[in-house]
């Protein structure tokens, strides 16, 4: 399954002009909305999550809508257009199949009220979206209570390894697509299946289960393929968890012992994992050119992808995880211009901030040029992050100073003292955006022969 579109209308800030209706690029790929602060990332990634999976899905997920229909709106709605893999996407019992994409939807309405009830909070009703779904029902497939394929998995910022409440974690030992989902809509859930699920996989393996050994060999590999940064692999599999080390001749250290960015990264791709194998019943991957590869199709929503990572894993965790997944449809929100930067033609989404009236939209080619083939400043300093200047408080203050000075020291105007000054804020300053400063500076110390 993919997404080859995706439509929002009247919930939360989504309304009127800001209506979404986006084509997305389908197949394996890197799809990043990126925006502001209140530009609605969460939201239409949420949105997303409850369209794909249904209305049981999501009043498990969502037990109270109170507040998703837009302020001054009597009903909102969201939809996906998805397009099934017939080798992958199992329908359930008889009728025809689905020619072309199937749109999936979910709407919210608002009750009318009497004057007496106009004190309580209004909580909207939650129906399918009135649209045609090209086949009998979607309950037959991506609806169903475990669907067989129709791979889809959502998951928050807060993706820790361990912790987590009672009842979260209850949603995420769910079967289906509520456990794949529960960190998208549940900040406490926590990750902690994946290494629970390892350790599973280590003593089925002692028990010589069939496929355990192979599995494990697989997951292995695959989290010591260049996912952790600094040389660390996978040392170990046992009882007690998963074990990493940086060299063969380092100390072991269980993977709860790591940073935040290790064990945030290593819980995602293992969950990602367990999900592909509980969603396929088997895992299908495929080693190429040194490199193991997880095969099975799938949308992947994850908000705020760079969340803990240091900017050098920023720049290249949507390519590993592309390379390493490679038909997974990967949806993402980040704040980073380094995320943005693997994103597929396409697939690079501009959301508006709270105070424009317009759309979200693919951005143009000249846009996605800039920001891919560019630098991190070109793309911080572009309209899809609207960053005014890379430089800080301090350096803009200093800056403004040094052009105050150097309009002196042209019009032959600076005294002993500020060409001092001059000259030090002219070396203290340095980049490649100060040619200009650097010469002129030169100049007044005598290093270009006094021209």
């Amino acid at each position: 399954m993919y997404v080859a579109r995706v439509g929002l209308s009247g919930i939360k800030g989504f309304a009127g002009v800001r209506t979404v209706d986006l084509p997305l690029p389908t197949g394996g790929g890197w799809t990043v909305l990126a925006g502001r602060n209140g530009s609605g990332k969460t939201t239409l990634l949420q949105a997303l999550a409850l369209a794909l999976s249904g209305p049981s899905v999501a009043r498990n997920l969502v037990p109270d809508f109170s507040g998703w229909v837009t302020a001054g709106t009597r009903s909102g709605w969201a939809h996906a257009e998805v397009t099934r893999d017939p080798s992958f996407d199992t329908l359930f019992g008889r009728g025809r199949a689905p020619k072309g994409s199937v749109v999936l939807g979910l709407e919210w309405t608002l009750p009318v009220r009497s004057k007496a009830e106009r004190a309580e909070p209004l909580r909207p009703s939650m129906e399918p979206y009135d649209a045609q779904y090209g086949y009998q029902s979607p309950e037959r497939g991506p609806w169903a209570g475990n669907p067989q394929g129709w791979f889809c998995a959502g998951y928050g910022p807060f993706r820790r390894l361990v912790g987590g409440s009672g009842e979260a974690q209850r949603l995420m030992l769910a079967p289906g697509p509520v456990g794949r989902m529960a960190t998208l809509f549940h900040e406490d859930a926590s990750l902690a299946e994946g290494v629970s699920w390892l350790v599973d996989l280590h003593l089925r393996r002692l028990e010589r289960r069939a496929g355990a050994a192979a599995t494990l060999r697989t997951v292995t590999a695959l989290l010591s393929d260049g996912l952790l940064p600094d040389g660390y692999r996978v040392a170990k599999v046992d009882s007690n968890g998963l074990w990493v080390r940086r060299g063969p001749r380092m100390r072991s250290f269980p993977l709860r012992e790591m940073s935040d960015g290790y064990r945030t990264v290593a819980a995602l791709v293992l969950d990602v994992v367990r999900q592909i194998q509980a969603a396929y019943g088997e895992l299908p991957a495929i080693t190429a050119g040194g490199r193991v590869e997880i095969t099975a199709p799938g949308v992947v929503l994850i908000d705020e992808i760079d969340a803990h990572l240091h900017v050098t894993w920023q720049r290249r965790i949507g390519d590993w995880l592309r390379q390493h997944f490679p038909k997974i449809q990967f949806i993402v929100t980040s704040h980073s211009p380094y995320i943005c930067q693997a994103a597929d033609p396409g697939g690079l989404i501009r959301m508006p901030g709270p105070d424009e009236d317009r759309a979200p939209e693919v951005v143009d080619e000249d846009l996605y040029h800039r920001v891919v083939y560019g630098s991190g400043d070109d793309a911080a300093l572009s309209e899809l992050f609207g960053l005014e200047t890379p430089y800080s408080t301090r350096a803009e203050q200093q800056r403004r100073r040094l052009v105050e000075l150097e309009r002196k020291a042209v019009a032959g105007r600076a005294d002993e003292a500020e060409t001092q000054e001059y000259q030090e804020l002219a070396e203290r300053l340095t980049s490649s955006l100060e040619t200009r400063v650097t010469e002129v500076a030169a100049r007044l110390s005598g290093g270009d022969g006094g021209r």
